[in-house]
């Protein structure tokens, strides 16, 4: 289970293999150290790191991309030959896009830890060199080292003392900031030991549909204060839930506690004039003689003055439980990214192919702009889709390299020079000008039969720009 309700995973642990090759295994022992403080000062977290084997010709798998969208605080673990590896970079990359997205400052943190020095400030991406980060390695003129938590202890414990401490800061304020945007408080009765894993698949399932759950904790049933503490969790919620089993339960008191907490929501919800609780009562042909009267209050007493109960699954009761729920509001579709195509005349009817791809797959909308030669056939409307526009394409077929040239350099298109907003698209008969074009004005792709063309990359890059902006 999460610390953060609407995340899988609190923190995903970005690494280079080779960094957990040596016979200390120093990243095995980083994260069980990690996991041991955080457990210490905020409770339990779900962290998240890849130590499935690869196969050959693998680096990227769907369960990596899965985590990291599921993650509230990414931590990249950099060593020497971090940015080596193209699935770190990768993973960093991910979760750059997910931070720079609208509002993903508010709801994500990147964690830079310095296993080793790294070999230039060149290699790290702005991102990295802006913000705080940990450093785990010695450092003199001449030379460096890692810190070993065990003959470098006071160093090692020191700095990771108060990485846990900034950790744990980083995520109460993840938390709160999450509480604050919750669709609503949902209170789930405590339970004897026989239900606390039916109880656990409920309270995942809220908390990841954007629901808080209360009681966060087991309560002291004997406090003079526990009747109070009960009242003020169900004052808060929208919906009282209580899960009820026929058999024996190995806690003596467990009817008398669910029979409490059932009264007390009853009079609670019909107070405030809501729903009364959803009860669910475990499947079962023989009723314990310890639970007799309790299910007899159920059935006999509380269902004649209108409390629901179910006797089905547990994912019948999650459908009858999101049915009286609220449900959120629709949010407003986004705007389709619109993008230039810019294609002489002679191929238009070629560019069919690449029309449906854009709007079908990548969601984009384009808008071509016929070119007679090198000149465009309405000089207005080029300005005016290349002003509207995130990004352009030039659709080259049948034309020659100089045809290509000449538009890279309409002064129209300077604003848009880069690799990320502007794109060459290689289409036609293949030839030698085609096959050795570059350009440091703009992306080339090639597209091929059954192969990446790098079309889908270069479209998000614009995709994650505007979010940014929104």
């Amino acid at each position: 289970m999460s610390f953060l309700p609407q995340y899988q995973n609190d923190l995903f642990i970005s690494y280079r293999r080779a960094a957990n090759d040596s016979p200390d295994r120093w990243v095995d022992s980083f994260c069980s150290h990690l996991r041991s403080e955080l457990r210490d000062r905020v409770g339990e977290v779900a962290i998240w790191r890849d130590t499935a084997e690869l196969r050959a010709g693998e680096y990227w798998r769907p369960e990596i991309a899965a985590a990291l969208e599921s993650t509230g605080i990414f931590l990249a673990l950099i060593s020497r030959t971090y940015f080596d590896s193209d699935e770190c970079r990768k993973e960093l990359d991910r979760f750059l896009g997910r931070l720079k997205a609208a509002g993903g400052a508010e709801r994500c943190k990147l964690v830079p830890i310095f296993k080793h020095p790294s070999r230039s400030p060149d290699e790290l991406p702005a991102e990295l060199r802006e913000i705080g980060h940990y450093e785990f390695f010695k450092q003199d003129a001449q030379t460096w080292r890692e810190l070993d938590p065990n003959r470098d202890k006071d160093d090692y414990w020191e700095r990771m003392s108060r990485m846990v401490q900034d950790l744990s800061v980083a995520l109460e304020e993840l938390l709160g900031r999450q509480k604050k945007q919750a669709l609503g408080t949902v209170f789930i009765a405590r339970v004897g030991p026989e239900l606390i894993q039916e109880r656990e698949r409920l309270r995942a399932d809220l908390r990841q549909r954007g629901y808080l759950v209360v009681p966060e904790t087991e309560y002291l049933w004997n406090a003079d204060d526990c009747a109070a503490r009960m009242d003020a969790d169900l004052d808060k919620a929208l919906l009282s839930i209580h899960l009820v089993a026929r058999s024996a339960s190995i806690e003596p008191l467990t009817a008398q506690r669910d029979r409490l907490q059932l009264e007390r929501a009853h009079a609670r919800m019909r107070e405030r004039g809501l729903q009364p609780p959803l009860v669910w009562i475990q499947s079962g042909t023989e009723t314990d003689a310890s639970k007799q009267a309790l299910l007899d209050f159920i059935e006999k007493e509380l269902a004649n003055e209108g409390i629901d109960y179910l006797q089905g699954s547990l994912e019948e009761l999650k459908t009858q439980m999101l049915d009286m729920l609220p449900k959120p509001l629709a949010s407003a579709p986004s705007k389709p990214l619109e993008l230039a195509l810019l294609v002489e005349e002679g191929d238009v009817a070629a560019l069919g192919e690449l029309k449906s791809r854009l709007v079908d797959q990548l969601g984009a909308e384009p808008r071509p702009i016929k070119f007679s030669g090198s000149r465009a056939k309405d000089a207005e409307r080029l300005q005016r889709t290349l002003a509207s526009c995130e990004q352009a394409l030039i659709f080259w077929g049948q034309q020659e390299e100089e045809w290509v040239y000449d538009l890279l350099d309409l002064p129209e298109l300077s604003s848009l020079c880069s690799k990320t907003r502007l794109a060459v698209y290689i289409c036609g008969a293949p030839s030698a000008e085609k096959a050795a074009f570059v350009s440091s004005k703009a992306t080339v792709l090639r597209p091929q039969p059954g192969a990446e063309d790098g079309l889908a990359a270069f479209v998000s890059q614009a995709q994650i720009q505007g979010r940014t902006r929104q």
